[in-house]
């Protein structure tokens, strides 16, 4: 790989691998975070915060679905497993599966559960 390439994907990439999103994609995910938690900007031990979910996409739906999970408010043990494992495979693999294209669905299956919820 050139290092031109390198230095691309080294932009697009968090600091796991994982896909970065656009900013106000980032505040999306923030905003239903805090709605679903009820807390402010930095909330969930600074997790709730749009410059940590830019890098970390993935953990916003990892916080809701705990949200969930730990209010035994789940419909089932495996709700959430399809939603989590598409979203998790498209933001580590995001070449393959065109994450930018999905960015908008993710925001609102994930706007859709927490809706269910609050």
């Amino acid at each position: 790989m050139d290092r031109r390439r390198c230095d691309e994907k080294k932009i697009r990439l968090g600091d796991n691998n994982m896909f970065r999103i656009n900013h106000n994609d980032a505040i999306e995910l923030e905003h239903e975070v805090r709605r679903l938690y009820g807390c402010d900007r930095g909330g969930v031990s600074g997790m709730a915060d749009a410059d940590y979910f830019e890098g970390h996409p993935i953990q916003a739906a990892v916080l809701v679905v705990s949200y969930i999970h730990a209010y035994h408010r789940e419909s089932g043990p495996y709700q959430f497993d399809e939603f989590l494992n598409k979203y998790e495979t498209i933001f580590e693999y995001p070449d393959e599966n065109n994450a930018a294209d999905e960015v908008r669905n993710y925001i609102d299956e994930l706007s859709a559960i927490v809706e269910q919820y609050i």
